[in-house]
């Protein structure tokens, strides 16, 4: 691994602000940074995976990027006050953020939103839905929030950078695309990935300097422009939002044979046990349901089977062997439009004494169906 604070000492002071500069693809419209910004006190909340995160060889960085940028934020303007909020999680992609974005952002009310998922997502019709749907959740939220996007790569190159650009374009937001920066100063004979990383993806503490220190140039850059009129919300879609929508069940409140139990996290959930388990059907109205559970590491724990009507049931696996309580999400589609449908949970028969934990249930299209 590379010194973790030499990238700067390498390049020099005016190679290393130019591969800053490079990372700005895209200014977007800045009406609602110079909005965000023109309060006393600024909210920033982080939406992405691991590399937000911080993780590195099972731990954490001292200084991820996101507080390294939120750090130079009150340097530069000490007559301000800098809020972060950190919600990635290492693993999740864009499907999960819109639980995020339902659940903790109604709480922190952010007026920026950071959001890193370009490794983490796929490339499939099914996750460049959740994406827009995520970036459109974000621009609807009460506080009309500024969103800016910060794409990351694979030692391979592997990034959703073209999908993300061209909703980012249609909505009008701002990208810092430090994977393509990195890409071009490696194919110069300038850096190696290792200058930057210690594994095939996760930055080391010097990269993570250079991600905050691409992030903050973005918003200094974007902040020094005159403001722009603000961009309406488009009302077509770049490619598809179905998820827009999303309407988070209160799993406390339904009537279930599992056991209602509040996670470590203080949020609710449920619990099959031995003792209160089986199958449940829940009859819902809507289009589509997403399903949140946790993976453990742990043979304690069973693999569930979820559908939609008696479809194909989709394995929802509590035991892996990476698992550490990570949330996984997963998605059922109803179809195109509104109707009826009823939502089977069962464990596989091996694995009915065994535990699984559903940490959220929402519906997309509907509601859930009112008792006669």
């Amino acid at each position: 691994m590379a010194d973790p604070v030499t990238i700067r000492e390498k390049l020099g002071q005016d190679a290393y602000a130019g591969l800053c500069a490079a990372s700005l693809t895209l200014a977007g419209n800045n009406a609602r940074l110079h909005r965000a910004f023109s309060a006393g006190q600024v909210r920033i909340a982080f939406l992405g995976g691991s590399v937000t995160a911080g993780c590195l060889d099972n731990a954490y960085v001292p200084e991820p990027f996101p507080l390294h940028g939120v750090q130079r934020l009150r340097s530069a303007m000490p007559g301000k006050r800098f809020y972060l909020y950190d919600y990635s999680i290492a693993g999740t992609g864009s499907d999960y953020g819109l639980v995020c974005v339902r659940r903790e952002l109604s709480l922190c009310r952010p007026q920026l939103v950071v959001v890193e998922y370009g490794i983490n997502d796929a490339k499939t019709p099914e996750s460049i839905g959740c994406f827009e749907s995520l970036i459109r959740m974000l621009l609807q939220l009460p506080e009309k929030p500024a969103v800016c996007l910060l794409l990351v790569g694979m030692e391979d190159g592997y990034c959703c950078r073209a999908h993300m650009t061209r909703i980012a374009a249609h909505y009008g937001l701002p990208v810092v695309d430090a994977a393509a920066a990195l890409e071009d100063a490696i194919r110069g004979g300038q850096l190696t990935w290792w200058d930057y990383a210690a594994d095939s993806c996760h930055p080391h503490p010097a990269g993570h300097q250079w991600l905050g220190d691409c992030l903050f140039a973005g918003l200094h850059e974007w902040l020094s422009a005159p403001a722009d009129a603000p961009q309406p919300l488009p009302p077509a879609c770049a490619y598809h939002a179905p998820l827009t929508d999303l309407e988070l069940l209160f799993l406390d409140a339904l009537e279930s044979p599992y056991e209602h139990r509040f996670g470590e996290d203080g949020l609710p959930m449920l619990l099959h046990t031995a003792d209160h388990g089986g199958s449940w059907k829940l009859p819902l109205y809507c289009r589509g349901v997403l399903l949140v559970y946790r993976q453990y590491a742990s043979h304690n724990y069973a693999t569930f089977y979820a559908s939609l009507d008696g479809g194909d049931p989709v394995p929802l696996r509590g035991y892996s062997l990476f698992g550490w309580g990570n949330p996984v999400t997963v998605l059922l589609s109803g179809g195109d439009t509104s109707g009826e449908h009823v939502l089977t949970l069962a464990p596989a028969d091996c694995d009915r004494n065994l535990k699984f934990e559903l940490v959220a249930l929402g519906i997309w299209g509907g509601k859930r169906k009112e008792s006669d």
